[in-house]
């Protein structure tokens, strides 16, 4: 029996499968995408749509204020 991945959307707190979520890093004050070393945090679809709560939250999960959202919508433009 294969096991499922949880894991919590550090905006809304709601915990989902590990494939349903997308995965995010901050290094050096810069929001990227998971590249496969350090720590790493987890947003679902339905929070990157509500852009304040989502702010919010990658404050306190980055422990730096700065301008994420425009970071957020370069990450997801791309790719």
């Amino acid at each position: 029996m294969l096991k499922i991945s949880i894991r919590t959307c550090v905006v809304c707190r709601l915990k989902f499968s590990q494939k349903l979520l997308n995965r995010l890093q901050c290094i050096d004050k810069k929001l990227i995408p998971y590249s496969g070393m350090g720590r790493s945090f987890y947003i679902c679809d339905d929070c990157l749509k509500d852009e304040k709560k989502t702010e919010k939250s990658l404050y306190r999960a980055c422990k730096n204020k700065d301008n994420y959202i425009v970071q957020l919508r370069e990450i997801f433009a791309n790719g």
